[in-house]
């Protein structure tokens, strides 16, 4: 798709019409995120949020890994009181990767993860967040945070499968294969490695010829109704409905379409 030895930390790809594709692209340091690439991620998913051209977003890594967490080398340096390369914004101190999965979780736009090697730590949570979940036959995942002594990996992997699942991967210390993860539910779906790039582009054409704006609001109302009482939910849901009437343009080419029998032609908006 693109030359992946390019000297840059992440590589920003349109493949397709509505299509932006994030390549994490440190693959000597297995795609783990340092001030460079975590900055360069969370600032794309940024603009994408305010990009109407981009009705999907693909984030997958280039070369074996996926994303091997924070690079543990600038970690080091952190705690050293180096952070030159830290993981960390400077100007809040945040971790970058809890506000790269606040940008996943809170697009307005479909994202996919193509998961197409390992994650580990944050590069889990990473996956995690993502609206959809394609993994190759030889992608592992898990938390690896137990082996040099760090907590993490309780929230979105713990979304995904549980406490007790997410309890168990962490204190296993170790990586599940493909098949485990899907049968959990991490992945959605796994295909063959050469098959990953391709079935990966079909589903993001897919989504975006779909209606972006409706997405949106699902993903928002997702993250409204999370944990609460099923009364307060419904009602929530419903003022969605609402407000999808009011706001989505292609509620309206849908009823027509549905009506007069054809494809819809949505706008995204």
């Amino acid at each position: 798709m693109t030359d992946r030895q390019e000297n840059t930390p992440l590589l920003v790809t349109r493949p397709a019409p509505g299509v932006l594709w994030l390549t994490l692209n440190r693959p000597h340091r297995r795609n783990a995120l340092d001030r460079a690439l975590g900055e360069e991620l969370l600032h794309a998913l940024e603009r994408a949020g305010t990009d109407p051209s981009a009705r999907v977003v693909v984030l997958t890594g280039a070369g074996t890994a996926f994303c091997g967490g924070d690079d543990l080398d600038a970690v080091a340096e952190h705690l050293a009181g180096d952070r030159t390369r830290s993981p960390v914004l400077g100007d809040t101190a945040d971790p970058i990767y809890l506000r790269i999965v606040e940008a996943i979780v809170t697009a307005p736009q479909p994202v996919i993860a193509a998961v197409n090697g390992a994650a580990a730590g944050a590069g889990t949570e990473l996956v995690c967040a993502a609206d959809l979940r394609i993994a190759a036959s030889t992608a592992r995942i898990g938390s690896c945070l137990l082996n040099v002594a760090q907590a993490g990996t309780a929230v979105m992997l713990a979304r995904v499968v549980g406490a007790v699942r997410a309890t168990e991967i962490f204190l296993s210390g170790g990586l599940l294969d493909a098949a485990e993860a899907e049968r959990l539910g991490i992945y959605g779906r796994v295909v063959p490695p050469d098959d990953l790039e391709a079935v990966v582009l079909a589903e993001a054409r897919r989504l975006a010829a779909a209606p972006t704006r409706a997405i949106g609001l699902y993903k928002e109302l997702r993250e409204r109704v999370y944990g609460q009482p099923l009364e307060q939910a419904l009602r929530l849901q419903n003022a969605a409905h609402i407000r999808n009437n009011r706001e989505v343009a292609d509620a309206v080419e849908g009823a027509r379409a549905f009506v007069e029998k054809r494809d819809p032609e949505f706008t995204g908006r």
